[in-house]
């Protein structure tokens, strides 16, 4: 007689999964390997099939592995939205909103959660700030319910529920000679140190882009993911860094001037996996988000 098939030896194929390994999956879950190990074992004898590869490195899921794990994302997601769908029934306003963000937007959207969660306290957030390749690609693999991102290239699987223009914008500490100009063309900056993000941030493609179809020769001498902290060595210096307008800083030590080569204009997008059902809550706060900065 076969196994019955049980919700613990579906949580520990998918621990396995998201691993690589028994022993690893066996050290997140709290228990012995030998456990997990047998759930994986009478699982497989329960399908009929193998459901990993067992490597001299690990485990890697079988396409069968893949089709079991592809349902078992499927069905919590959908407990997940039903959930969610009830309680809004019962007036609770309960839930949680997962949001992969670009870090310009990070404050603006942070300024949204702290909003949104005086009119709903029981909501939770789990937020993640990246670039927008990472942004886009989160969404798409359903790790994350809504995402914002700069220029993204183009993904089937992303749809896109508003978008806004963005212009590039150099900033500079308040001493630099070129803040003294109301606007810029990026071949001005480059007579100054020049920090870029790195090509996973969508500015970044707008700049190689335009570099590429010119004499241009662009030498960066920091290259980061993170413009904050390339802003904190420009206020120290005469070194330039690039941001998009929603996130660029002007402050007491900072300013931000708009570059007006047509080159360097781009999308913001706001956007969810294409054919999803959101959480009532999550489809709730995207379109706060929506009226809030896409407006």
């Amino acid at each position: 007689m076969k196994p019955e098939l049980t919700s613990r030896s579906l949580v520990y194929f998918a621990s396995v999964a998201k691993h690589g390994s028994i022993r690893g999956a066996a050290e997140v879950l709290n228990i012995a390997a030998s456990a997990v190990n047998r759930q994986i074992l009478d699982l497989e004898f329960s399908v009929g099939v193998p459901l990993f590869h067992r490597l001299a490195r690990g485990m890697r899921l079988t396409s069968a592995g893949e089709l079991l794990l592809a349902h078992i994302q499927r069905t919590s997601r959908d407990f997940q939205v039903v959930k969610s769908q009830i309680e809004e029934l019962q007036g609770l306003r309960r839930g949680a909103v997962r949001i992969a963000m670009i870090e310009a937007v990070a404050e603006a959207t942070a300024d949204q959660i702290a909003i949104f969660r005086q009119r709903h306290p029981k909501v939770s957030f789990e937020f993640k700030v990246t670039g927008s390749l990472e942004v886009i690609g989160a969404v798409a693999r359903e790790e994350f319910d809504i995402g914002i991102a700069f220029n993204p290239p183009a993904e089937r699987k992303f749809y896109a529920l508003a978008e806004t223009r963005q212009t590039l914008c150099a900033v500079m500490a308040r001493s630099h000679p070129l803040a003294v100009r109301d606007a810029l063309r990026f071949s001005e900056c480059l007579a100054f140190p020049i920090f870029l993000g790195d090509r996973s941030l969508g500015g970044r493609t707008l700049l190689d882009a335009m570099a590429d179809g010119t004499t241009v020769d662009v030498q960066p001498v920091v290259v980061g993911n993170s413009i904050a902290a390339m802003e904190i060595i420009v206020a120290a210096s005469d070194a330039v860094c690039f941001q998009i307008e929603i996130g660029a800083c002007t402050n007491e030590t900072l300013v931000a001037r708009p570059l007006t080569d047509p080159a360097l204009t781009g999308r913001l997008v706001l956007g969810v996996r294409r054919g999803r059902q959101l959480p009532a809550i999550a489809a709730v706060f995207a379109e706060s988000l929506k009226a809030a900065l896409f407006s």
